[in-house]
C-alpha cells in the first residue's frame, strides 16, 4: 500500500496542511503556518512490508519528530486485531495513540481523551476529519500528528470477527 502523493488539505481548526510524502525515502511530513511540522522517516535499511504506507511497523526502524523533538513511537503489531494496529507515541509528558475505531476511521487520543478521528480514502488519499473536541482544547501539535500518523499508517482497520466473516486473504503479511 503505498503514500498517498503529496497534497495540501484544508483542516477546520488549523487551515492549510501540506502533506508531503516519499515512498522512496519512506517519509511523510505534515507542516503549516499553524502547527509544527511533524516527519515520520522510515530507516533506509528497513524491512519493507508493502502492506504499510510508510514501510515498517518496527520502531527500531522509524524516527519521528514534532517541531524538531523526537517523539518516542511505538506502532503495535498491525496483525489480527483492530488493536493491534494502534500506534502509541510519547512525546514530552504527553502520551498519545492512534488506533482504528472502525473499519474506516481512527481515532487519536491525547492523555485519555479522543481529540481528533480522521477517515482517509484508500484510493486518492482523501482526508474526512472529525475534531471531536472544541477548538480550545485541542494543541497545534495534535493536527500535524494526527495527518502525519494517518498518511503512515491508514486510518480504520478490520475487527476480528470481520476477518472470520470476509476471510484471511484480506490480511497480508506483517
Amino acid at each position: 500500500m503505498p503514500l498517498i502523493a503529496s497534497c495540501i488539505v484544508d483542516d477546520a481548526f488549523y487551515d492549510e496542511l501540506n502533506i508531503h510524502t516519499s515512498g522512496t525515502d519512506g517519509l511523510v511530513e505534515v507542516s503549516g503556518k499553524l502547527v509544527p511540522t511533524v516527519s515520520i522517516v522510515r530507516a533506509p535499511n528497513a524491512t519493507l512490508n508493502r502492506f504499510v504506507p510508510i514501510g515498517t511497523r518496527e520502531a527500531s526502524e522509524l524516527t519521528m519528530t514534532v517541531g524538531g523533538r523526537v517523539a518516542n513511537l511505538h506502532p503495535g503489531a498491525g496483525k489480527w486485531t483492530r488493536g493491534s494496529y494502534r500506534v502509541d507515541l510519547k512525546l514530552e509528558g504527553k502520551r498519545y495513540r492512534f488506533a482504528p475505531n472502525s473499519i474506516a476511521t481512527s481515532q487519536l487520543i491525547r492523555d485519555g481523551r479522543k481529540i481528533f478521528e480522521p477517515s482517509m480514502g484508500d484510493e486518492d488519499g482523501d482526508f474526512l476529519v472529525q475534531w471531536l473536541v472544541n477548538r480550545d482544547d485541542t494543541e497545534p501539535a495534535d493536527a500535524a500528528i494526527g495527518y502525519a500518523l494517518a498518511v503512515a499508517f491508514r486510518t480504520g482497520a478490520m475487527g476480528f470477527l470481520s476477518l472470520l466473516i470476509n476471510g484471511a486473504e484480506m490480511v497480508g503479511p506483517g
